[in-house]
């Protein structure tokens, strides 16, 4: 047992990112970049606070990643004429592209992190992670009915 949870799972995101960092690396992408791009391709448009919260990404790093993901024509964000505090951000037909050209290799990431770990125990440690976030989601929303 490892002393510190927080330590095993950055060591453990370590071990899993190194499947994908050359695939990403290929690509000239960061991991933050592909998180995006990867939420972005499974909808439409996404609100920005969604994105940050999807993403891991605090908003005002994400803030700095759109702008050079949209100079590079991967976003577009666009804000409601009804509502401007809002903002939603759009793969581009070239960043839905760049999604899948990438996807597959990064599918076989995975498939080798299943081929060395065993598809049941990648099952049993996503299930276990899904409980255990939950429980995090629980406690921040018991806190922010707390301060309601």
């Amino acid at each position: 047992m490892h002393e510190s949870l927080t330590i095993a799972l950055l060591q453990a995101r370590e071990t899993a990112m190194g499947f994908f960092r050359p695939i990403l690396k290929s690509y000239n992408l960061t991991e933050q970049q592909w998180r995006i791009i990867r939420v972005l391709a499974s909808s439409r448009s996404i609100d920005f606070h969604d994105l940050a919260c999807l993403t891991c990404i605090l908003r005002p790093s994400l803030t700095g990643i759109l702008t050079r993901m949209e100079r590079d024509g991967l976003i577009f964000r666009l804000k409601p004429m009804n509502d401007q505090r809002k903002l939603y951000v759009s793969l581009t037909p070239a960043g839905q592209e760049l999604y899948e050209q990438a996807r597959g290799q990064v599918n076989d990431g995975y498939k080798a992190i299943e081929d060395a770990f065993s598809p049941a125990k990648l099952t049993q440690l996503l299930a276990l992670l899904d409980e255990f976030t939950s429980i995090g989601n629980s406690t921040q929303e018991d806190i922010e009915t707390e301060n309601e």
